[in-house]
C-alpha cells in the first residue's frame, strides 16, 4: 500500500507557524508526535466516502472546499475581492455567492480561474493552519487529515507528512461529475481538466487508494491504510 513516488525534493516537516502558498521552509511543530495526512484525488474520485469513513471512526478533518465556501461568505475580505474581481453577475439577488455561476465563469477560462485561486488559496490556507492548530491536541492518534481536491497545486501538500490520493478510471469520474452536479459533457471536462492529471497526482502519493470496485472495497483499503499510518 505504501509507496515512495513523491518526488524526493518535497519531503515533508511539521506544520509551520505561517502557511503560505510560496513557503519553502516549513518548520518543527512542537507537536512532534502529530501527523498531518493529505487526502486528494480528482474531482469525483471517491474522496468523499473515504472522509467519511474517517469522520465516523474519530478521526480530525480538515475540509478545505468548506474552508472555501467561508472565504466567500459576505462581508469577509474574500467575498469583498472576489465581487470586485468578477463582478455583481455572480450574486444570488440576496447578496449572496452563486457558486455555480462562478464555476461556470472560471471553469472555462485558466486566466480568471488563476485569479480566483490567487484571491482563496491564501487565505484557505490561513484557515487550514488556524484548525490544524486547534484539532491536533486531542485528535485521535495524533492524526489529522486534510481533504483538498487541489492539495497539490496551490502546494498544501508541503505541509504534510504523508499523501493518500483516490483514483478513479476518468471516464466514471466524468460521468458521476455530470450526473453529480448536473454538468454538460463540455463543463465537466473543463472542471477535470483544470486539475493535476492523474499521473501528475500519482507523482506524490505515498498511499494509492484505487476506487474500482464497491464503496465498501474502498473502505476495505482505507483501513489498511491506517493500519500501516499506524505502524509508522
Amino acid at each position: 500500500m505504501l509507496t515512495s513516488k513523491r518526488p524526493k525534493e518535497d519531503n515533508k516537516a511539521f506544520f509551520s507557524p505561517q502557511l503560505s502558498l510560496d513557503d519553502q521552509s516549513i518548520m518543527n511543530s512542537t507537536e512532534t508526535e502529530s501527523i498531518l495526512v493529505g487526502l486528494t484525488g480528482g474531482i469525483a474520485s471517491g474522496k468523499s466516502t473515504v472522509i467519511r469513513y474517517l469522520r465516523d471512526n474519530g478521526y480530525s478533518i480538515i475540509d478545505a472546499d468548506k474552508l472555501g465556501h467561508r472565504v466567500l461568505e459576505p462581508g469577509t475580505h474574500g467575498y469583498k475581492k472576489v465581487v470586485e474581481t468578477f463582478g455583481k453577475g455572480i450574486l444570488h439577488p440576496e447578496g449572496t455567492v452563486n457558486r455555480p455561476a462562478l464555476g461556470k465563469i472560471v471553469f472555462l477560462d485558466p486566466q480568471k480561474l488563476k485569479r480566483l485561486n490567487e484571491i482563496s488559496h491564501p487565505i484557505i490556507a490561513d484557515m487550514i493552519q488556524k484548525e490544524y492548530e486547534k484539532l491536533v491536541s486531542d485528535c485521535v492518534r495524533k492524526i489529522v487529515f486534510l481533504e483538498a481536491a487541489i492539495l497539490i497545486e496551490a502546494n498544501w501538500h508541503k505541509v504534510c507528512q504523508h499523501i493518500w490520493v483516490v483514483t478513479l478510471v476518468p471516464e466514471i469520474a466524468m460521468l458521476r461529475l455530470q450526473e453529480r452536479d448536473g454538468l454538460n459533457k463540455t463543463e465537466a471536462q473543463a472542471r477535470i481538466e483544470s486539475q493535476l492529471s492523474p499521473d501528475d497526482r500519482l507523482a506524490y502519493a505515498d498511499v494509492v487508494l484505487k476506487n474500482e470496485g464497491s464503496q465498501e472495497d474502498l473502505i476495505i483499503k482505507t483501513q489498511h491504510a491506517l493500519q500501516e499510518l499506524k505502524q509508522l
